[in-house]
């Protein structure tokens, strides 16, 4: 049964707040805790990748307790209620940390955001997944996650590519706009998704559930789980590496001062046209091949910077147009397989939507914080006067990983699909 595009993006309506948490988090908090709190640039890696690391142990614990807790709320509307609390709190201490503000307060702050972010993702997520029995119905529902995030990502880097370019508003400022956006719209989406959709009913109790750690334990015996994981690691650290350093890229290495904001919105602008497209592509092709192509792409096309001449704006946004060609398409196919994998298994373990995409969302978020402190600390121990120039190693920091990561990742698939084949020809 097709779900409409109207029921699609009500429920997708909280992407808004976890894309405006995660584009500030990737590309601006680095900047804004170095420049204007006053941080070490290594000890702000240090933050991104131990928030990554609460998310390890919040992540599959939150999408197991929503997965067997029932409350007269429903199993995942009470924690998504939760984060909508600690979600306010945590951004606008972090957002709005006056210069000096101390690192325990930052740290704090963080983690608090980082919880109740947890408290919501996790069990939206999972409730994702249990939507649609249809393969093809669960690839427009992550897609149309993937495509509501890149439209709250264009909103967002509107507002800030007007406040930078147009009225010149300083970058504390630009930061405490941020941190208000992200404080309303964790109550507004997450109200508006108990309020319109009703959790599918349940009345099994899963065979493993009772022990979250045997549970995890026995989802991994899986082998495409695990490539499917794999290809979470590799994707996110692709990805953070580049977010946590194109402002540094653009700004200083580059020579494009107050063009940050503008140039981040090319690849949001170019990801809304072309998702959908990608979405019939892997409805012709399947979806193991289409992302065959979409990583190697990456792996053809990041080592184009190294050729970007300083002072050239446009040349830059043409380069981030053709890298964007195939932006999305993992996370909305990856999240479809997922789904996937937890829909064979509902007869025999019940409806455990949350754990697979807890175990899932931890995964791509530890790889984060993996790539964005990585590229962080990269840019910190190459800046030497002889070698490689303090510019050299900020472009490095952005390509180097998709350059290294995406062909792996295609190796990876190709390996995947042949042991399928293989396995199948086996049972024919």
């Amino acid at each position: 049964m097709r779900i409409s595009r109207v029921r699609l993006a009500a429920f997708s309506l909280p992407v808004l707040l976890f894309q405006a948490i995660e584009m500030a988090w990737r590309a601006y908090l680095p900047r804004f805790l170095t420049l204007d709190i006053g941080i070490a640039l290594g000890a702000v890696g240090a933050i991104l990748l131990g928030a990554r690391l609460l998310d390890a142990i919040a992540d599959p614990i939150i999408g197991w307790m929503s997965d067997t807790v029932r409350t007269p709320m429903g199993r995942r509307t009470p924690w998504m209620a939760l984060g909508a609390a600690l979600v306010p709190v945590g951004a606008l201490l972090l957002f709005l940390a006056p210069p000096g503000a101390g690192l325990a307060q930052i740290i704090a702050a963080s983690l608090m955001l980082h919880l109740g972010y947890s408290f919501i993702i996790t069990p939206h997520g999972g409730w994702g997944l249990e939507l649609s029995p249809d393969k093809h119905q669960r690839t427009r529902i992550m897609g149309a996650k993937v495509w509501f995030g890149l439209l709250a990502s264009l909103g967002l880097l509107g507002v800030m590519a007007l406040m930078e370019r147009g009225f010149a508003v300083p970058r504390d400022s630009q930061m405490a706009v941020l941190g208000w956006a992200i404080a309303l719209l964790a109550p507004i989406t997450v109200v508006a998704v108990i309020l319109l959709f009703k959790e599918p009913v349940d009345l099994t109790t899963p065979s493993k559930a009772d022990n979250p750690l045997l549970l995890f334990l026995s989802i991994l015996r899986d082998r495409s789980m695990r490539t499917i994981l794999a290809l979470y690691v590799l994707t996110g650290i692709m990805d953070a590496a580049a977010a946590s350093s194109f402002l540094f890229l653009a700004e200083d290495a580059l020579g494009l001062n107050r063009w940050g904001a503008a140039l981040l919105l090319v690849q949001p602008v170019l990801a809304l046209a072309t998702l959908p497209i990608w979405s019939r592509v892997s409805a012709l092709i399947g979806r193991h091949r289409t992302l065959m192509i979409t990583y190697g792409w990456q792996g053809l096309t990041a080592p184009l910077l190294f050729c970007i001449p300083e002072g050239q704006p446009v040349i830059f946004a043409a380069f981030i147009a053709v890298r964007a060609l195939g932006w999305g398409v993992d996370y909305m196919l990856l999240r479809a397989m997922v789904a996937d994998l937890a829909d064979d298994q509902l007869q025999d373990m019940g409806r455990l939507g949350g754990v697979y995409y807890g175990m899932s969302s931890v995964t791509l978020k530890i790889a984060m914080g993996l790539g964005g402190g990585g590229a962080l600390w990269l840019m910190k121990i190459i800046p030497g006067p002889s070698g490689t120039s303090s510019a050299d190693a900020v472009r490095l920091a952005y390509a180097l990983p998709a350059t290294i990561l995406g062909p792996i990742a295609l190796l990876l698939l190709i390996l995947h699909v042949s042991r399928i084949s293989r396995r199948s020809a086996a049972r024919n």
